[in-house]
């Protein structure tokens, strides 16, 4: 069997739908020198995407649509705020900030406008844009900036900020198995803990898995590590299929296709590594109700789709 090749991280993708998800917890970290707070008594609005006409041609800004503050007590004026992820920030071009910032505050009537970028990746960017002549300067234009691998993973291992655990997997931490698997471990202590919803913890586990995977030998440490967070995690697993079957049960699936427990860890294994190729669909369809179990298990920690149908 010939495992799908796993596609390229869209960051751009997995910041949006944090932001979107988490937004207060995402903008206590990233605008914390706005002063905003997990606490805080806001109203968080999303503006709209940015006309297909103004589209950069030089990359796609993360949440092209402005996000709107407003204090519901009136303490402080409604704030705009702009969050662009630039992946390599060597390739970060502040004019196209600058262009998007000016569109922003002619559409909305407002210069109480902050903007942030958030790179994901080591490097160096231009820190702002400055234009005026030999003695006189026309424009100085800057921004906050996010730059995760310069941030310690372990300072923000216990934070109150959902958003901020799952974004430790993309912090400096030192390359050893025990600190890989600390870090992995506490952003999912972070997830159970601030977290109800089964199906978000499934998806974030993944993003974290996604950014951090332990290799075998860092799996069975984790397993020793943190038992009960490994167990939970299977559980969650085991759950997702059983829901699946149920879904699949009051959908009244047609005779010949995957039911819902196979249906369900497709929909997983495309998600995680790609299209699914034939044999993989065949290997599905034939599948035991405890095989099925073992393979969910094991696509929260396999790295390729192979691992997540090795024995054990």
């Amino acid at each position: 069997m010939n495992a799908s090749p796993s596609p390229p991280i869209n960051h751009d993708r997995i910041f949006k739908n944090l932001v979107q998800d988490y937004p207060q917890a995402a903008l206590a970290f990233f605008a914390a020198d706005e002063h905003i707070g997990l606490d805080d008594d806001i109203e968080i609005t999303f503006l709209g995407q940015e006309p297909p006409e103004t589209d950069m041609t030089e990359g796609k800004l993360i949440l092209d649509m402005p996000i709107r503050v407003r204090w519901r007590d009136g303490s402080r004026e409604d704030l705009i705020i702009l969050l662009e992820e630039e992946t390599v920030p060597s390739r970060f071009n502040p004019e196209r900030l600058l262009g998007y910032t000016v569109r922003v505050m002619r559409r909305e009537q407002t210069r109480h406008i902050v903007q942030i970028v958030i790179s994901v990746k080591r490097g160096t960017m231009e820190e702002g844009l400055t234009l005026g002549g030999d003695h006189v300067t026309t424009l100085q234009f800057g921004f906050l900036r996010c730059h995760l691998p310069d941030l310690r993973a372990a300072d923000y291992a216990h934070s109150a900020n959902i958003a901020v655990r799952i974004l430790t997997a993309l912090m400096d931490y030192p390359n050893t198995p025990e600190a890989r698997v600390r870090v992995y471990g506490q952003a999912w202590q972070g997830l159970l803990e601030l977290e109800q919803d089964p199906d978000q913890l499934v998806k974030y586990l993944g993003i974290i898995h996604t950014y951090l995977k332990l290799d075998t030998t860092e799996q069975q440490l984790y397993a020793r590590l943190y038992p009960q967070e490994k167990r939970h995690m299977n559980q969650l697993a085991e759950s997702w299929i059983e829901q699946g079957w149920h879904k699949g049960l009051q959908e009244g699936r047609q005779e010949g296709l995957l039911d819902g427990r196979q249906q369900t860890l497709a929909e997983l294994l495309t998600e995680r590594f790609g299209p699914l190729d034939e044999a993989v669909t065949r290997r599905l369809a034939s599948a035991s109700l405890d095989e099925l179990k073992h393979w969910s298990r094991r696509i929260l920690s396999a790295q390729t789709l192979d691992e997540v149908f090795q024995l054990q």
